[in-house]
This record gives structure tokens, C-alpha cells and sequence, in this order.
């Protein structure tokens, strides 16, 4: 069976600065109609950056959506002033955590919610930091506070449910899943 779905018309509702809504009319495999709400959303870059002893960067923030705080790597959306998804990591991790890093490696891409969004977000891994002197300013309308966290500290939070940002879920386990291998090559010589 194809399972694609075929979009007949699209009206758009909303067009913001950081995403946009519009309501499709999809023809769906079988032959069927429905109707599917879309938002386009700019794409973004996140971090897992790692200090020298061995602790995970995770910022503090509120967020409105779900009224809570929520502890998340260092992220950001890419600005039309960026010259990649890696440049736009490297503006946030100065900004949101104050550092800058020797050694970057792009470890994924993936979509934060596809069932509804668009929403593109590029995953880096960083170390050989380097605190700086001239941080940037965080945006205006973004108020934060960054701390670190070993590997058994972010695993007690998830435990606990006190980590519920998808994207910091899945840095984690690439995180652990890093070690791992890491171990295993060490443990093979």
C-alpha cells in the first residue's frame, strides 16, 4: 500500500516570526479526505557540550507552552544571519552557556514533532571548552541560568521526570551511547 498522502489545498491561519500555521486538505491513501494542521517552523541547533570533567552543559529556562521550567542543552533557532546550523551552535553556546569549543562534530539531524511540525533541529557535540571573557548578551526576551551535569546526575533526573525536553532526552542517550562505544573501543586494544 502507498502510504503517502496527497495535499489538495492549504489555507494558511497564521504567519508569526518563528513559525507559521496553515490548515491542509489531504486526499489520504484510501481515497479518503481529512484535514491536517501544519506549522512550518524555522530550524534550530542544539548541543552537547562536554567539560572536562566529563559533565553535560544544560541550561535552566521557563516555557510558557507548559508553564514550567525546564533544563535543556543550549539551543537555538538558526538566524538568517548564520552561515550554518554549526554557526548558529556555536552563537547559542556563547551566548546561553558563555563558552566556546575546540572540537565540534555534527552528531544527528531530526524533526522534533513531524506528526504536526516541521521543525528541523541539527545536534552537535562539543568539548575542548574554553570560558570566555566577551560572552553575548542572551536575547532580550531570554532569561536563563546554565549548570553541569555528569551522566549519572541526567540519568536521575530523567528517572525523577524532572527532564522533559525531547531534544535534551535524546542528546543524553547519544551522550551515553558515545561512552559506550568509547568504552568498548578502549576495552577491544
Amino acid at each position: 500500500m502507498d502510504l503517502k498522502e496527497i495535499e489538495i489545498s492549504s489555507q494558511q491561519i497564521f504567519q508569526g516570526r518563528i513559525l507559521d500555521l496553515s490548515v491542509r486538505k489531504i486526499k489520504l491513501p484510501n481515497g479518503e479526505t481529512a484535514t491536517r494542521e501544519i506549522i512550518k517552523h524555522r530550524p534550530a541547533s542544539g548541543v552537547i557540550a562536554i567539560n572536562d570533567e566529563q559533565k553535560m552543559l544544560l541550561v535552566k529556562q521557563w516555557r510558557e507552552a507548559i508553564k514550567q521550567l525546564t533544563l535543556e542543552v543550549p539551543a537555538g533557532l538558526i538566524d538568517p544571519t548564520d552561515a550554518s546550523p554549526l554557526d548558529a551552535m556555536k552563537r547559542e553556546l556563547n551566548e546561553e552557556g558563555g563558552y566556546k569549543a575546540d572540537y565540534w562534530e555534527k552528531v544527528s539531524e531530526f524533526y522534533s514533532s513531524p506528526g504536526f511540525c516541521d521543525e528541523k533541529m541539527y545536534l552537535f557535540y562539543c568539548d575542548t571548552l574554553t570560558k570566555l571573557t566577551d560572552k553575548r548578551s542572551l536575547d532580550e526576551d531570554e532569561f536563563l541560568t546554565a549548570d553541569w551535569y555528569s551522566l549519572d546526575e541526567l540519568k536521575n533526573l530523567l528517572s525523577e521526570g524532572k527532564i522533559v525536553d525531547a531534544k535534551t532526552i535524546y542528546a543524553i542517550t547519544v551522550w551515553e551511547n558515545m561512552l559506550l562505544r568509547n568504552a568498548q573501543s578502549e576495552n577491544k586494544e
